[in-house]
């Protein structure tokens, strides 16, 4: 089974005379465990095909399937709610400005989504992904205490603790130095490759996109 499918995707913005299209008859099929790469130059739509990937947004027409525990879900024909729900469960996402709760611990912020999805027993497995990433000394650390890498590598824990189908990255390594978006781009696509998930990073950078096993190239 796919972890992904999107089958003649398309979606706009704005209305009347102002609509535009961002994505016009688009399809794309990422197995479970592959590594994409989308790339393009700004305005050419990764953004909005990570958000119609995640259900933040609903699709204006073809057919967008997630598949998770065995089964596959369209999520063209679910509802706002339904897609949250699905979205708690199957899908991790890595933002670029971290969006980290800044009231939560580093433990906390990685604990939260297993809180969600009442998998609570997960935290020491959540304090293990943690350490492998090299924040076992941070656990009590808040966000504010934290180096731009290091939030980072806690965004990429959060999305990864409930083992999702698919992680999701919208530009991970865009606010980083050079020497903070290797060690990123390396956590980010070693974690997803050892626990199995599909993963589709949308970035600027020819040095992330070399590490996907794919690259689909989106134009304006």
């Amino acid at each position: 089974m796919s972890a992904i499918r999107l089958n003649g995707v398309c979606k706009g913005f704005g209305d009347g005379a102002r609509h535009r299209r961002v994505i016009d008859d688009f399809s794309l099929e990422v197995a479970a465990g592959e590594s994409v790469a989308l790339c393009g130059p700004s305005g050419s739509g990764k953004s909005t095909l990570l958000n119609l990937m995640a259900g933040l947004v609903p699709v204006d027409a073809g057919t967008l399937i997630l598949g998770h525990d065995g089964r596959s879900h369209d999520l063209s024909r679910l509802g706002e709610s339904e897609r949250t729900a699905l979205r708690r469960r199957a899908v991790g996402y890595v933002f670029q400005f971290f969006n980290l709760v800044p009231t939560l611990t580093v433990l906390e912020n990685v604990a939260l989504p297993l809180a969600l999805n009442r998998l609570g027993q997960r935290v020491p497995e959540a304090r293990q992904r943690l350490e492998a990433l090299g924040l076992g000394d941070r656990l009590d650390a808040y966000p504010e205490m934290l180096s731009g890498g290091e939030q980072q590598r806690v965004a990429i824990a959060r999305a990864l603790a409930h083992e999702p189908a698919i992680v999701l990255a919208d530009e991970p390594t865009g606010n980083l130095d050079a020497r903070h978006s290797e060690e990123v781009a390396q956590a980010l696509f070693a974690e997803a490759r050892r626990l199995g998930s599909a993963l589709v990073v949308a970035t600027h950078s020819a040095a992330v996109a070399e590490r996907a096993d794919r690259i689909v190239e989106l134009v304006q």
